[in-house]
């Protein structure tokens, strides 16, 4: 397993304001150098700053881009960004040998030098070197890499995490086998996108306002289920998320729970809850999620589920005939589901 973790930041900027360079001549000369690399990606010889240093990109970009559209099935280049690698380049100066990198950083400040571009940038830990910085007209991508951080704790128990979304549920209802406790986080994510929709309808919505709130709060859950593993100790298990679009039922009076379903960003939630889970070395395990939903989570037998409640119709189980919430009653089958052979997603 690898002791490091590579992560991305995007920190706005605002270059085109800025007298002493000009980010869109930039840009232009990098999509006439990605022209070049899709119209000769099949001659590798001639793929080399050499050729295209008429442009007048600093070589260093220059080759990343030629790499990066030059292979594959790139038909057409698009979107293209300045890519500058930290590039280290043995330099001989009075017998001594410097080492020169074309990206450095120093109390808080970034020195990109093959553009001569300073930035102000601090991802609040310690981390051990910034591998790569793409510019685009609005924003820097920051690609660095952290340690992780080396804890000996063991996680012997389980917080089994079930997936949902509709206007009065919660996003997400994580269960603690070991003492039963259950989390019940962003109740407002599905009304907050109700919201969005019919000021869609009315035209009454400017740019992306919706898609950075919901990733916001994808974020403030993420953490708040990392945070509780790592305090108790405990394995994250969620469910495979593969085919959750196809869930969306046909039933009359559902278009507004397959909307829901349809719109919401299940992966890129369950993507910041494993990102964040691997950084402290907490198991992330995914599960087959068949029937997990409609099993009672004491006796194991199917028993019925009516939107939100969930009633065990088997006599010899200890919550026969109770009512109780289905969905924390999947999340407590998600997280038992890894315990059984089979149980984890391949």
């Amino acid at each position: 397993m690898s002791n490091v973790i590579i992560k991305g930041y995007h920190v706005k900027h605002n270059l085109t304001l800025n007298k002493d360079i000009d980010i869109k001549n930039l840009l232009l000369k990098a999509k006439k150098v990605a022209d070049y690399a899709v119209k000769n990606k099949n001659n590798n010889k001639i793929l080399t700053s050499k050729y295209v240093k008429q442009y007048g990109l600093p070589s260093t970009i220059s080759n990343q881009i030629l790499r990066k559209y030059g292979k594959g099935t790139i038909k057409e280049a698009s979107n293209i960004n300045l890519i500058v690698p930290n590039a280290t380049t043995k330099i001989k100066s009075n017998n001594n040998i410097v080492e020169y990198h074309s990206i450095e950083y120093n109390d808080g400040f970034i020195n990109i030098k093959p553009l001569k571009l300073h930035l102000r940038w601090n991802p609040g830990k310690k981390f051990k070197k910034i591998n790569q910085i793409e510019i685009s007209e609005s924003r820097y991508m920051i690609v660095a890499t952290f340690d992780k951080i080396n804890n000996n704790n063991k996680y012997n128990d389980i917080l089994g995490i079930d997936h949902n979304c509709g206007v009065g549920r919660h996003i997400i209802n994580a269960a603690n086998l070991k003492t039963g406790e259950v989390l019940n986080l962003g109740k407002r994510g599905p009304n907050i996108r109700k919201m969005y929709y019919k000021k869609r309808q009315k035209q009454k919505i400017k740019g992306n306002k919706e898609k950075r709130i919901m990733k916001d709060l994808n974020h403030k859950i993420s953490r708040k289920i990392v945070d509780y593993a790592l305090k108790n100790k405990l394995k994250i298990v969620v469910e495979k998320l593969s085919g959750i679009r196809k869930k969306a039922t046909k039933r009359k009076g559902c278009n507004n729970k397959n909307r829901l379903i349809n719109s919401w960003s299940f992966y890129r939630l369950q993507t910041f809850i494993e990102y964040k889970a691997k950084e402290y070395g907490i198991p992330f395990i995914k599960i087959n999620p068949h029937y997990t939903s409609q099993e009672c989570s004491y006796c194991t037998i199917i028993g019925d589920r009516d939107r939100s409640n969930f009633i065990c119709k088997n006599k010899k189980c200890k919550k026969y005939n109770v009512c109780r919430n289905a969905d924390i009653n999947a999340a407590f089958n998600v997280g038992k589901r890894s315990l059984l052979p089979g149980g984890r997603a391949q």
